[in-house]
């Protein structure tokens, strides 16, 4: 049986994933507690020990916001896909945080969203989705509007400054074998012939209960260099612009952290 769904925007890319999301992860569950323990190191090492206040302003599911949650954080998350806030919220009670997660675009958080945050992130290659520098600046403001005086920022995108230079046509197929299936998850990217984007296809293969099933997802992403990225985050007035390689920050993509001085 297959099944495919296209998606033209990211909040139809989202909503159609969104109940397959954790098909993505051998173990979902034990990677947001994986991603939670690495986040709470980052931030201790960057903004100081001790719960801090979090807005994570591309929740989807959940998988960052809930392992943050477990590690003490008080957190709250936005996010531009309604049935992903809703997944999110189901999420962090079954597993037994407090998460508060509502719909909102990150132009328009300010208007959305009341008071301010120690630590704003959005994680994951959400930023690829917004095709233009204007969008992107635009984002930019409204999570600057989000932050108290001396707060911290943190984002992370894929390193497009040299996947833009080899312009792969897939990622490697991850193969997870379970109890009672087998699934095989991998992307194929369609290049701009400027390289500035690509369109990319999801898929998921399940092999299960004498059953062969196809899902795939398709949307456009920005292959945003960080020079672009960095400009945005200065252009809305966060300083202390620093970039931090998987190395050195223990998190699986590219981060960038900057802070609001004012």
């Amino acid at each position: 049986m297959t099944k495919t769904r296209k998606c033209a925007t990211a909040e139809g890319f989202y909503g159609e994933l969104t109940a397959h999301y954790h098909l993505l992860f051998a173990d979902w569950d034990a990677a947001l507690a994986d991603q939670g323990r690495v986040l709470d190191r980052l931030i201790a090492g960057l903004a100081g020990p001790g719960p801090k206040r979090i807005l994570d302003a591309a929740c989807g599911i959940g998988t960052q916001a809930i392992g943050l949650a477990l590690q003490g954080h008080r957190v709250d998350g936005s996010d531009l896909s309604p049935q992903a806030v809703a997944r999110a919220t189901t999420e962090a009670r079954r597993l037994g945080v407090e998460l508060s997660a509502r719909v909102a675009d990150m132009r328009a958080l300010p208007r959305v969203i009341e008071g301010r945050y120690d630590i704003v992130t959005v994680l994951d290659n959400a930023f690829a989705h917004f095709l233009s520098q204007a969008e992107l600046a635009a984002a930019c403001a409204g999570l600057f509007a989000m932050l108290e005086p001396g707060g911290l920022f943190l984002a992370s995108i894929r390193d497009y400054d040299g996947l833009i230079q080899s312009r792969p046509d897939a990622t490697p197929v991850r193969v997870f074998d379970g109890e009672s299936e087998r699934r095989l998850v991998f992307q194929v990217w369609d290049w701009a012939e400027d390289g500035a984007s690509y369109d990319v296809t999801l898929y998921i293969l399940r092999h299960y209960r004498d059953r062969l099933e196809t899902l795939a997802f398709r949307t456009r992403c920005r292959a945003l260099r960080r020079r672009d990225l960095t400009a945005a985050l200065d252009a809305a007035g966060l300083q202390d612009v620093q970039w931090l390689e998987p190395e050195k920050s223990g998190f699986y993509q590219p981060v960038v952290a900057a802070r609001r001085q004012r």
